[in-house]
């Protein structure tokens, strides 16, 4: 990525996973997104207006992750992706990590995890 924008380590609480307790109970997801965006005329100019906003990006991530019920964490990431780019046309590539802390797997380990990216026109063509 040439120039980006990240927001990292955002904790929300949801109802996501494949199982009724998950979905009833809920539990704290931590996600961490970046952006590829030509920022250039934003930093040369000081301009928020040639750049996107952190807060709207957290804003839309914050609605889709607390406003549904997903059973996949791929299928949350997809949404989030999706949703990104229709907001925000400055975004070329985005890339979401969607960490589960309280994974049921009988064993011990910190979460579970799907990172994925995707470009604007990969999107598009599934639209």
């Amino acid at each position: 990525m040439k120039n980006s924008i990240a927001l990292n380590e955002m904790i929300f609480y949801a109802y996501h996973g494949v199982r009724e307790c998950e979905k009833e109970q809920g539990q704290r997801f931590i996600l961490n997104f970046k952006a590829e965006v030509d920022f250039e005329a934003a930093a040369v100019n000081d301009d928020l207006n040639k750049t996107v906003s952190y807060s709207e990006v957290y804003k839309v991530i914050r609605k889709i992750v607390e406003g549904n019920k997903y059973d996949l964490l791929e299928s949350l990431a997809y949404k989030i992706i999706c949703d990104l780019f229709t907001e925000f046309s400055l975004l070329d590539e985005i890339e979401i990590e969607v960490k589960k802390p309280m994974v049921p797997i009988p064993g011990i380990l910190s979460s579970a995890s799907v990172k994925m990216s995707r470009r604007r026109t990969e999107v598009e063509q599934n639209a």
